[in-house]
C-alpha cells in the first residue's frame, strides 16, 4: 500500500478492526480473472492487517456459496452447510496448510487440480473458498487464528430497515436481476436444472437483506466471535422456490405466465435459460446453519440487542418485496436489452414489467429524518 510512513504509523497506533468488504462480484469471470480481484487483494489486506499490534478483528466478506460444490457430492435434495470450512481433497488434510501450495498453482496456471475436480457453481465461489484458507493460513502461522471473523451471506437481497426498507443498487441484487430476466422472457417454458422430484416445493433460495448481513457482521465483530458465520435467512426464513416464481409472475407484464421446464441437466448446461445459466442455484436447496448468531442472541438482552437486525422478516408476502424493486427491475431489463440486442425497442420495456418509483420514495416522513 502507498502510504507514507507518518500515516502508517497512525494506524497501526489507531486501527482495531479491519473489515474487508470490497472485491469483484463477477460470476461468470474466469478462475485467473478472479485471482487478481479476489484472492490477491485479500491475501494482501489480510497480511497487512496482521501487522498491526492492536488488530482485534479481521472480518473478511465471504460468501455461504464457497461450499455450494457440495450440492455435488451430496445425494440430498436440502445439502446442510455447516459454519466452518470444508476440505476439496477426499484425504485427510489440513486445509490451512494446503492452501498456499494451491494459491502457487492458480497463479501459474490460471486453475488448480482441486478447482477442476470439484463442481462449484462458478469460478467465483472457489475463489472466495481458497481466499478463507489463506487468510486462515496467514492467521495460523502468526498464531491469530482469534481475530479471524469470516461473513458468509447468501444471496444479498434489499435492506429491510436500515437506511430505508428497500434500500440496494440495481447490481447487488441477485434475484431483482431473476425478476426482470422473467419479465422479458417472450415464450411460456423457460428449462431449469434440478435432483429435487418436487423442485417448487422442495428447491429454495436463500435470500437475506443486506441490514441483517451488516447486523451480524457487527454483532459478531463486538462479541469477539471467530471462524466462519453465515450471514443468511437460515432454514426457517429462506423461500420455496413457488414463492419466489410466484412473486415474478406479478411483475410481468406480458398476459401469459412462463412455466418452469425442469430437467436433470448439469447446471452448466447450455440448454437451460440464461437466467439460470447465471444464477446457477436454481434449483437447488442449502439449509445454511446459522447456529452461532442463535448462540450470541441467546446470551444478550433485549437492550444489549438493541435495534439489530439479525433475522429476515417473513412476515409479509414476498412479492410485497418486489413492490420496492420496481424501478431496479425496469432498469435492469433495459441494460439486458441492450446487452443482449434483443429486438425490443427501450421505450416499450414498460410493455414487459412495471415502472417503479426509486424505493426512498415509499419512506414515510419520519424514515427521511431519521436518515
Amino acid at each position: 500500500m502507498d502510504l507514507d510512513d507518518d500515516t502508517l504509523q497512525m494506524l497501526k497506533r489507531r486501527v482495531h478492526v479491519f473489515i474487508h468488504a470490497a472485491c469483484s462480484i463477477e460470476l461468470k469471470n474466469s478462475l485467473r480473472e478472479l485471482s487478481y480481484t479476489i484472492i490477491a487483494p485479500t491475501l494482501c489486506l489480510a497480511k497487512y492487517a496482521l501487522k498491526f499490534p492492536n488488530l482485534e478483528k479481521f472480518v473478511f466478506i465471504s460468501s455461504a456459496y464457497v461450499n455450494a460444490h457440495l450440492w455435488k457430492t451430496s445425494d440430498s435434495c436440502d445439502v446442510a452447510v455447516q459454519e466452518r470450512v470444508y476440505s476439496l481433497n477426499r484425504k485427510s488434510e489440513d486445509i490451512h496448510e494446503s492452501a498456499p501450495e494451491v494459491w502457487k498453482e492458480v497463479q501459474k496456471n490460471g486453475t488448480s487440480h482441486e478447482f477442476e475436480t470439484n463442481d462449484f457453481p462458478w469460478p467465483y465461489a472457489y475463489a472466495k473458498h481458497l481466499a478463507e484458507r489463506l487468510v486462515l493460513h496467514q492467521a495460523s502461522e502468526k498464531g491469530a487464528l482469534d481475530k479471524i471473523l469470516i461473513i458468509r451471506p447468501s444471496v444479498v437481497g434489499p435492506a429491510e430497515e436500515f437506511p430505508y426498507h428497500g434500500f440496494t443498487t440495481s447490481y447487488s441484487s441477485p434475484s431483482t436481476a431473476c425478476a426482470a430476466a422473467y419479465a422479458l422472457h417472450p415464450g411460456r417454458k423457460i428449462v431449469l436444472a434440478t435432483r429435487c422430484e418436487n423442485p417448487d416445493q422442495e428447491a429454495t433460495i436463500d435470500e437475506v437483506p443486506v441490514d441483517v448481513v451488516v447486523d451480524r457482521l457487527l454483532l459478531h465483530t463486538a462479541v469477539g466471535t471467530s471462524g466462519c458465520i453465515h450471514a443468511v435467512s437460515g432454514e426457517k426464513r429462506r423461500l420455496r422456490l413457488e414463492d419466489w416464481w410466484n412473486a415474478f409472475k406479478t411483475e410481468r407484464r406480458l398476459p401469459w405466465n412462463v412455466k418452469p421446464i425442469w430437467t436433470k441437466e448439469d447446471w452448466h448446461s447450455s440448454n437451460l435459460h440464461h437466467m439460470a445459466r447465471s444464477f446457477k442455484i436454481i434449483g437447488t436447496s442449502f439449509a445454511f446453519a446459522e447456529d452461532k448468531t442463535d448462540q450470541v442472541v441467546e446470551t444478550l438482552s433485549p437492550e444489549e440487542l438493541g435495534q439489530l437486525k439479525l433475522f429476515t422478516d417473513r412476515s409479509q408476502p414476498y412479492h410485497h418485496s418486489l413492490i420496492h424493486r420496481r424501478h431496479h427491475i425496469h432498469h435492469l431489463a433495459k441494460e439486458m436489452v441492450k446487452k443482449n440486442k434483443l429486438p425490443v425497442p427501450v421505450f416499450m420495456i414498460g410493455l414487459f414489467c412495471r415502472k417503479g418509483k426509486p424505493p426512498q420514495h415509499y419512506q414515510t416522513q419520519s424514515e427521511k429524518v431519521s436518515v
